[in-house]
């Protein structure tokens, strides 16, 4: 399988995860605030891997967008904005699928959806230079 299919398979999951966030945050009540958070941090960390696949690197099995971004930083300008929001979503990767790991607002959510949407413009125009 080459990467330009395993890419597409990567975006097409990133963008379920998107998907379902951004579905939630606006229409399920009372709002899953951390599920919300989760399915943000997967979008990024599954974007991150196309775009390592799409720069042909090598993929690390791990959910810590700072290692994934650090590794695409090797191949490209990575702008501090999306470093900031790679650093604000990581932690919902793991903690969140505990009890009491994290203490998510609103505030928290609006921010991931956010950051969410900001890593989703950015890799959008860096998919469209390749």
């Amino acid at each position: 399988m080459n990467n330009e299919v395993l890419v597409k398979e990567w975006l097409t999951y990133a963008k379920m995860d998107y998907d379902t966030a951004v579905y939630l945050h606006e229409n399920m009540v009372p709002e899953p605030l951390e599920i919300v958070c989760y399915h943000c941090q997967q979008f990024a960390e599954k974007t991150l891997k196309a775009l390592l696949l799409e720069s042909n690197l090598p993929l690390s099995k791990t959910h810590d967008l700072g290692i994934l971004v650090s590794q695409l930083g090797e191949h490209l300008e990575i702008p501090d904005d999306v470093l900031d929001a790679c650093d604000r979503l990581s932690p919902y990767g793991v903690k969140v699928r505990y009890p009491r790991e994290l203490f998510i607002e609103e505030q928290h959510v609006k921010q991931a959806i956010a950051d969410t949407r900001f890593i989703r413009q950015w890799s959008e125009e860096y998919c469209e230079s390749l």
